[in-house]
């Protein structure tokens, strides 16, 4: 099942977001099971949505990938994520 990820990074902004970037999207390639980014600020930070094939997907790239990256860019200053997971009902893209 799909499931959207809302990630606010309190503090967060678009230096910080394209450092990882850089590092998890080599290319702006989607990562294996993504089927849509959407980054921005928001009023705490900075604001990544995505949509993924499953929750194991998802955690797979978190595990492997996000995590390493935000601790290898931030260092002792990584800020966690606040990530929140729901399943999707319906999905229409262009």
């Amino acid at each position: 099942m799909a499931i959207v990820i809302s990630n606010v990074m309190t503090g967060g902004n678009q230096q910080i977001y394209e450092a990882i970037s850089a590092k998890v999207m080599s290319g702006d390639q989607l990562p294996e099971g993504c089927e849509v980014h959407i980054a921005g600020p928001v009023d705490e930070g900075w604001q990544v949505i995505t949509v993924w094939d499953s929750q194991e997907a998802f955690d797979k790239f978190r595990n492997e990938k996000l995590i390493p990256a935000i601790r290898e860019t931030a260092g002792d200053d990584a800020v966690a994520p606040n990530i929140k997971a729901n399943p999707v009902h319906r999905l229409l893209t262009a």
